[in-house]
């Protein structure tokens, strides 16, 4: 008589939710499985052996993470406006111009004035001939091509500007 031993992985249904898909950026149902590695005869698996660990695999899209992809939080409204409100701050544009553009967006202009101040952090230049205020990164004017010079005006003057 032949007999015909040996492992095999299978998957077992281990939980399901919902999670923020990597693939999708979005929430999206989930199935938590998990491997194993089992002992079989016949190519039937009789028992597990050892558990490999668990996967998760997203019901839209079928791609497949590890179990730390359910920690993940994706950034909040405020995360995504203050990471703009940084770029935009980064790469030259007045703090003046940086606040109408969140208020364009629908912002409250007490939180858009409150956004770039706190994007622009203490230090500020100011254009000697535009008067437009910059974050303290920037040496040179935008609008005219000025040397900033280091402001001297308080932080509030980007919410009074218009």
């Amino acid at each position: 008589m032949i007999l015909i031993l040996g492992t095999n992985t299978r998957e077992t249904e281990a939980g399901s939710g919902r999670f923020h898909c990597p693939r999708c950026r979005t929430q999206r149902a989930y199935v938590q499985k998990r491997v194993g590695l089992y002992f079989t005869l016949f190519f039937i698996p009789l028992f597990r052996v050892k558990t490999l660990g668990d996967v998760i695999e997203c019901q839209t899209c079928h791609e497949r993470y590890g179990s730390d992809v359910l920690d993940y939080r994706p950034p909040s409204e405020m995360d995504r406006l203050m990471a703009t409100v940084r770029a935009d701050l980064a790469a030259g544009m007045p703090l003046q111009m940086a606040r109408q553009k969140l208020i364009n967006a629908g912002i409250h202009e007490v939180v858009a004035a409150s956004a770039v101040a706190d994007a622009a952090g203490a230090a500020r230049k100011t254009c000697p001939q535009c008067a437009l205020d910059y974050a303290g990164t920037i040496d040179r004017c935008t609008n005219c091509g000025a040397t900033l010079v280091p402001s001297t005006a308080s932080p509030a003057r980007v919410g009074e500007a218009g």
